[in-house]
């Protein structure tokens, strides 16, 4: 019998717990082995592996367990990747501003006004609200008589982009509709460089009234993952499932012997690993957009994991530690605690004021990744000073979305006025009225002052503190 074969057998015995054990079962293996056999066979290996999962986990006879163990940590590496990803995210490098962001303007639209640009948030939901998408910064150009041949000079910017030295992926796709009210024309396709993806859009809207936009050349910048953003997610996907697989063999060994323990624990932890792998898996797919890298399946998959999914996934964790024993919990649940707090969970209600116009300008600081303006106009401005400046909010590229409020009793008023306090007395029946404005991106908001502010009637345009 070769020592070679006895090496082989001694490595995968490694699975089952130090003792005794392991020298009487090579022992057995070894006096079984034919004599030509030289390593252990595939069925041998998986045995080996199975059973030795089982006597460490004190569940000898049972096979659930493993499959379970294995689930849970896979689970928990997923969790500790998501964790160290948001960490990542949290600190990635800001998108391009100042000179590196007009060249890369100058570079799209040559010679041309842009407007746009600033910085995003790694992630935003999306203007539905139902998808988590990347954070981006809009820039475009209003049209001319160059741009509106969006086919052609689509094409140009590709061209120009791809001598700057960005990958672009593909040809212009160009769609055409005609035979609507409103002919629309649209030539995309997006391009790469670094840790930046740049996704390129012209539009033209045909029959439009002459207070109407009629499209622009616009293109949304955002970011990709840096390559350490992978070694950190790795590194706590590694710990994470360490962790995980420690504390299950912990539960495992405590809750041996009581039955109604192992049911609860065990429903628990089935509920809790098959959840984080629905949730990351479903999350992925979800809210990933076409015409981007293939690898944001993985990042909004761990960034779905985080937030409100994360910590019903934890609180049921820290139900199963309960109910293996009482005592393991009050650790677990300061730990939910402190991620409950980490999230910004936030109670304490506003203070109440007295308004008599519209709100100061915040701090930059305080609006710098805000997409939300609003936009203030006089309680004796007219009806038509009033569809003046709705349409001059609409002629903004990237406004999203917008909304009059004129009712002191709304609760729009109070967030506008009040920061989300109530308006004390009759304030609220003196002060302006005001549009609520969604934006793609922080960086629109120079564009809608500049639009909006020479508008009769409009006395200010604020940038919003609410995300």
């Amino acid at each position: 019998m070769s020592d070679r074969l006895a090496r082989r057998y001694a490595f995968w015995l490694r699975c089952y717990p130090s003792g005794p054990r392991r020298a009487e079962m090579l022992a057995t293996l070894l006096e079984c082995a034919p004599p030509e056999r030289t390593r252990p066979t595939g069925r041998e290996i998986l045995n080996l592996i199975g059973y030795g999962l089982r006597a460490r986990l004190g569940r000898p006879a049972s096979t659930g367990v493993v499959v379970l163990a294995v689930l849970v940590t896979l689970a928990s590496g997923l969790l500790g990747a998501a964790a160290a990803a948001r960490i990542g995210w949290a600190n990635a490098p800001s998108l391009p501003s100042g000179a590196e962001s007009a060249a890369l303007g100058e570079t799209v639209f040559p010679g041309q006004r842009v407007w746009g640009g600033g910085d995003a948030e790694p992630f935003v939901p999306s203007g539905d609200g139902e998808q988590t998408i990347y954070g981006y910064a809009d820039y475009w150009v209003k049209h001319n008589d160059t741009t509106r041949d969006v086919l052609a000079y689509a094409r140009g910017a590709r061209d120009r982009l791809a001598a700057a030295g960005w990958d672009v992926h593909g040809d212009v796709v160009f769609e055409e509709e005609v035979a609507s009210e409103t002919p629309i024309g649209t030539a995309t396709f997006w391009a790469s460089r670094d840790d930046l993806v740049l996704g390129y859009t012209g539009v033209l809207w045909g029959n439009r009234a002459p207070w109407d936009s009629d499209g622009a050349a616009s293109f949304q910048l955002s970011r990709s993952a840096p390559p350490w953003m992978i070694t950190l997610a790795v590194a706590g996907g590694v710990l994470g499932g360490f962790a995980g697989w420690l504390l299950f063999g912990w539960a495992s060994r405590c809750s041996e012997g009581h039955p109604l323990r192992t049911s609860v624990a065990g429903a628990l932890g089935w509920a809790a690993a098959v959840w984080t792998l629905l949730v990351g898996s479903m999350g992925g797919l979800w809210n990933l957009q076409p015409d981007r890298p293939a690898d944001e399946f993985v990042w909004l998959g761990l960034r779905s994991l985080t937030g409100g999914s994360g910590t019903v996934i934890l609180a049921m964790a820290v139900a199963a530690f309960a109910a293996v024993r009482l005592r393991a919990a009050f650790p677990a649940a300061v730990l939910l605690a402190g991620v409950v707090v980490l999230s910004g969970w936030q109670s304490a209600a506003a203070a109440a004021c007295t308004p008599s116009g519209p709100p100061a300008d915040p701090a930059p600081a305080d609006v710098a990744h805000s997409r939300v303006a609003r936009v203030f106009i006089a309680q004796d401005s007219t009806d038509e000073q009033r569809n003046h400046a709705e349409a001059a909010i609409a002629r903004v590229w990237g406004t999203t979305s917008f909304s009059f409020h004129y009712d002191p009793t709304d609760e729009e008023y109070r967030h506008a006025y009040c920061d989300g306090g109530e308006l004390t007395g009759d304030s609220g029946m003196k002060v302006p009225y005001f549009w609520d404005i969604g934006m793609s991106s922080p960086g629109v908001f120079p564009a809608l002052v500049d639009e909006v502010s020479p508008m009769p009637g409009v006395v200010a345009v604020v940038h919003g503190r609410t995300a």
